[in-house]
């Protein structure tokens, strides 16, 4: 009997998941509400998509906590990915002001279509149907895919 990975995941996943949407509508509300950041856009696309990204690194957490063996070396895993991936993905520095080569790696982060998308929903006031928004949701999909994969495969191969 026992459980199986894919049930460790789940409820994983589902007990976060909770907790994450509580830290997004948090996260909202100030930034809304508190903060005065205006929302040109629709704000139900803006919730998905910061739930979609809250969730993608919650799944690249679980790669992280799979691969890794030691407590510590997942810290250091997570944070020394952190701090690259927010430089690079257009958070802090503009992609656009970045050499050729890092523009590239930075299309590959998690987080760089995102951050476009988010930002053209709140500045521009840009819908779903603009290939800036979209691109955001699919690329947060494909990684919430892949990680949850990983996740998957990483767990299975351990448990023999």
């Amino acid at each position: 009997a026992g459980v199986t990975p894919f049930e460790i995941l789940f409820s994983h996943v589902m007990t976060q998941f909770v907790v994450m949407c509580g830290q997004t509508a948090l996260v909202l509300i100030f930034m809304i509400l508190v903060f005065g950041v205006q929302c040109k856009g629709d704000i139900v696309s803006v919730v998905v998509l910061t739930i979609l990204q809250g969730l993608c690194g919650m799944c690249f957490g679980f790669v992280i906590s799979a691969i890794c063996e030691l407590e510590r070396n997942a810290i250091q895993l997570a944070l020394g990915s952190f701090y690259p991936t927010l430089l690079l993905s257009g958070v802090i520095w503009p992609v656009e002001g970045m050499p050729c080569v890092l523009r590239y790696i930075s299309l590959g982060l998690p987080l760089t279509l995102a951050t476009t998308s988010l930002r053209s929903m709140l500045t521009r006031g840009w819908t779903i149907v603009e290939p800036d928004v979209y691109n955001g949701f699919i690329a947060t999909l494909l990684w919430i895919i892949i990680f949850l994969t990983i996740s998957m495969i990483v767990l299975k191969f351990k448990r023999g």
